[in-house]
């Protein structure tokens, strides 16, 4: 029933306030705001998509271009606020991005996460080993958009420099 009352949209910048104060409730620090406020206002290309409940801002994603593979993506951060959490928002607007980010015709989304909640996407860490990371193992996994986008790839993968203060 929550689900159905959620709006799925992108992010609009009067949206800015309330997504950077999801942030802190859903992680309990200050860095995820930082780093997307820099994302969004900064020279990297973007995509922003919102749960919204009864007005209010109740999850939010980040997917940003990735230096390395053509057309890549980082999915990073992803939060639901801590009082709905169990209603599936973090799973549709999950799902809503990556077709998004498809339909825009992106090639890959990498995340650094949960093997088995974000398996459940596709995201597979076996495409992602051979690929140079500032990260390795099991909880860096990659999707593959368009075929072969990551399996066929050797090179390194880049993170925007906002990363870095995470």
């Amino acid at each position: 029933m929550i689900l159905q009352k959620t709006k799925f949209r992108t992010g609009a910048p009067e949206d800015r306030i309330a997504i950077l104060a999801l942030q802190r409730r859903a992680f309990g620090r200050e860095a995820e705001a930082e780093l997307v406020d820099q994302l969004i206002e900064g020279p990297v290309e973007t995509i922003s998509m919102v749960a919204e409940l009864d007005g209010m801002i109740v999850g939010h994603v980040l997917l940003s271009r990735l230096s390395g593979p053509d057309m890549a993506l980082a999915l990073a951060p992803l939060c639901v606020d801590p009082q709905w959490r169990d209603f599936l928002i973090g799973t549709e607007l999950t799902n809503r991005a990556i077709d998004r980010a498809r339909q825009d015709g992106w090639h890959a989304v990498f995340v650094l996460g949960d093997p088995v909640y974000y398996g459940r996407f596709g995201f597979k860490s076996e495409l992602a080993t051979h690929v140079d990371a500032p990260f390795s193992g099991p909880a860096f996994q990659a999707l593959e958009l368009v075929p072969d986008a990551v399996a066929k790839y050797r090179g390194a993968v880049r993170y925007p420099q906002e990363f870095e203060a995470v």
